[in-house]
């Protein structure tokens, strides 16, 4: 059975010590497809070989570092070609931190952590909130609890439009959390939840994670 998602989890330079990525990508594994048609990579000079024939590219990964590496231009190169054949993408949570100053990285997702802006309140159980926007991934969901981190006042990038389902609220200002988007012929969904394994225990996030799966593979 062929592979159909592949999950990039962060290790050395895509990695930060805040994060258990083997932990936490191992669990995404096991919500995102049966056991033979989920591969997890942890190097970038590894990635196009594993997603030829893949629908969905989980990334789950960081940096602890500012400056860019020869590798995030590869990894550039290999998500535009993925998307471009009409891929699916799913960041996760500090995705948003890693390959700093990849434009295409940034332009893809739509966001960026900004050092000295950016932030989240203690992990914690809190509400988050779904937003009036009419999209196939939320049709039917509601607002649900998650024990996590909350990631608030991510430098999101003008001129990228995406749709906005979930949001969180935090310093009497709303925040958005989870978004939707295209990008040409591909798909990409950010969802800034994830910090560790008690995030996949929410019925809420699960139920979303499987709609928003669904969409990314064209089954929606």
């Amino acid at each position: 059975m062929p592979v159909d998602t592949v999950i990039f989890s962060g290790e050395g330079s895509h990695a930060d010590a805040w994060h258990a990525f083997a932990e936490t990508s191992a669990a995404i594994a096991n919500l995102v497809g049966e056991a033979g048609q989920v591969a997890i990579v942890t190097a970038v000079d590894h990635l196009a070989a594993a997603l030829d024939g893949a629908r969905l590219l989980v990334v789950n990964a960081s940096a602890d570092r500012t400056a860019p590496i020869a590798e995030d231009q590869e990894f550039g190169r290999v998500l535009d070609d993925f998307l471009a054949g009409g891929g699916g993408l799913l960041a996760l949570h500090s995705a948003t931190i890693a390959f700093p100053q990849l434009a295409t990285w940034r332009s893809t997702v739509g966001a960026a952590w900004e050092r000295g802006r950016t932030f989240h309140p203690p992990i914690g159980t809190a509400l988050i909130r779904r937003t009036d926007v009419a999209h196939p991934i939320t049709a039917g969901l509601l607002d649900f609890e998650v024990y996590d981190e909350r990631y608030t006042d991510l430098e999101l990038l003008d001129g990228v439009d995406v749709e906005t389902l979930y949001v969180h609220d935090e310093g009497g200002a709303t925040h958005p959390l989870v978004w939707a988007r295209t990008a040409g012929s591909g798909r990409v969904v950010y969802d800034a939840l994830g910090h560790d394994t008690r995030s996949y225990e929410s019925p809420g996030h699960v139920e979303l994670l499987r709609r928003i799966l669904a969409w990314l593979r064209h089954e929606c």
